[in-house]
């Protein structure tokens, strides 16, 4: 059995021989380094390296055409301010450039800036998908071992957080509805025209939408209006993906979004990861209140992993009732980070690939 038959088996309540190591975050490029010289080989990635399961993502560019220019504007040392691959100007630390220390201008200033950037976001521009789509994307993709989806990123929040800045963003659902409203209503179209020749040819196993809805101590936006503004333009792009049988349509964000719950279910999400504990996010609380509708990923605490195996067996231990019902990978909730040593998160590893149910 494959770990993309493992990852479709779980998530349709059926038995498996082993639960797949799913990597649901990225790594910081600082932990990697770190990992480099505790064990993990020179030329190798964790993934691959610890047999973990990665989802792979199809291979179409959400990002602007033309690309930003990566340019530095100024470096004293330490810091760096940069225009990023989405056109703000950033501050970031040259040693953890990954990680970003203040968003200090962006693009999109009038309504006459949104004009001009949203040419940037064209679905027919060359360069979005591979030219050798159908002939070898589309076998490679099938016969995938591991599980494979889609993954519109940006989203509408870090479209409006990367274009407006947040706190204009955040007010602009007040202050400039209307401007809210075109760029939501362009971007879901920008998204459909993309992802729609994709469908059909290939069996994917999830679809993903890239956000961050919440922080620690709650969502940025209220439920009102989550179901005002992400409704009209966010549904069209579910229901071609459930008209075309993809079975995992999951919200990613961090923090602590409880209240949007049942909004992200009513407009057609089933499952939810990466679940931040210590944002307060509960895997086996929500299955409780939600019941089997609702499919779960991670949770499984980042501190956890710093603290070594101890921590990390608790962990799992918390979550084997969800694991046994199924409809749940446990998974680490966050980046793995460089505070994080190599052992303990090989450790994890190999703790989730020997649960046997």
């Amino acid at each position: 059995m494959t770990d993309r038959q493992r990852f479709q088996r779980v998530m349709s309540y059926q038995p498996v021989d082993a639960l797949p190591a799913v990597v649901f975050e990225p790594y910081e490029q600082r932990a990697i380094e770190r990992w480099h010289g505790e064990g993990l080989p020179a030329d190798a990635q964790p993934i691959e390296f610890l047999g973990a399961t990665p989802l792979v993502h199809a291979p179409v560019g959400f990002g602007p055409l033309p690309a930003f220019a990566p340019t530095v504007l100024s470096d004293d040392g330490e810091y760096q301010t940069v225009i990023s691959w989405m056109g703000a100007v950033l501050r970031c630390r040259k040693d953890n450039p990954s990680m970003f220390y203040g968003h200090l201008e962006h693009p999109v200033k009038t309504r006459a800036d949104w004009d001009r950037y949203k040419e940037r976001f064209q679905a027919a521009t060359p360069g979005r998908a591979p030219v050798d789509w159908q002939e070898t994307w589309v076998p490679r993709l099938n016969a995938s071992a591991s599980p494979i989806g889609l993954c519109p990123f940006p989203f509408f929040f870090r479209l409006g957080f990367y274009a407006l800045g947040m706190e204009r963003f955040l007010t602009a659902f007040h202050d400039e509805p209307d401007l809210i409203r075109d760029m939501f209503s362009y971007w879901s179209g920008f998204v459909l025209d993309l992802i729609r020749p994709l469908l059909g040819h290939v069996q994917w196993d999830y679809a993903v939408f890239g956000e961050d809805l919440a922080g620690k101590n709650g969502p940025l936006i209220s439920p009102r209006t989550y179901d005002e503004f992400w409704a009209p333009y966010q549904t069209p792009i579910i229901d071609l993906l459930r008209e075309n049988g993809v079975p995992v349509i999951c919200q990613w964000t961090a923090g602590e979004f409880n209240a949007l719950i049942p909004s992200l279910l009513n407009q057609g999400f089933n499952c939810l990861w990466p679940l931040e504990v210590t944002a307060g996010m509960d895997a086996v609380a929500l299955r409780e209140r939600y019941a089997p509708k609702l499919l779960l990923g991670g949770n499984i605490a980042k501190e956890a992993v710093i603290a070594g195996p101890q921590a990390i067996d608790a962990e799992i231990e918390r979550l084997m009732p969800l694991t046994r019902e199924g409809g749940f990978l446990p998974g680490l909730d966050d980046m793995g980070a460089p505070d994080m040593p190599f052992d303990h998160y090989r450790y994890l590893i190999d703790k989730v690939r020997a649960v046997r149910l």
